[in-house]
């Protein structure tokens, strides 16, 4: 699967160290720029209806660059949320079994298949309406 949220990954430092060399963002990762936008009331009103959680900035930064998360259609939120729990699940079982050591290979393969069977499934749920 593609990995969908570029904005964090291993080069990003960490806010959860006490090391000041380590919260030193690098060059290219400093937001320096400032952009303004004008909205009126009713694309406020749609930005605020879209955005839900995430501050009206995050949300624009992340529209435009396109990264938002994707959007489960209402009838479809309890499957995906049954789905990423099992997911989650599966990631636990996975561990255990690397922790088994070699014996635990194949039963490791089938879980890895199963895996992916299922996030294709949760993937589906974005784009099915009924």
């Amino acid at each position: 699967m593609e990995k969908i949220n570029i904005i964090f990954d291993d080069e990003f430092p960490s806010s959860f160290t006490n090391n000041p060399v380590a919260k030193k963002l690098p060059p290219n990762r400093l937001r320096r720029y400032s952009v303004t936008v004008r909205l009126n009331e009713v694309e406020l009103s749609k930005v605020n209806q879209s955005r839900g959680q995430l501050s009206r900035s995050c949300w624009l930064r992340s529209s435009a660059l396109k990264q938002l998360p994707p959007l489960v259609p209402e009838v479809n939120k309890e499957a995906w949320h049954q789905l990423t729990a099992s997911l989650q699940k599966l990631n636990d079982l996975t561990s255990f079994l690397i922790r088994r050591g070699s014996n635990a290979q194949p039963l490791s393969n089938e879980v890895d298949t199963l895996r992916l069977k299922l996030s294709h499934v949760r993937d589906a749920l974005l784009s099915l309406d009924k």
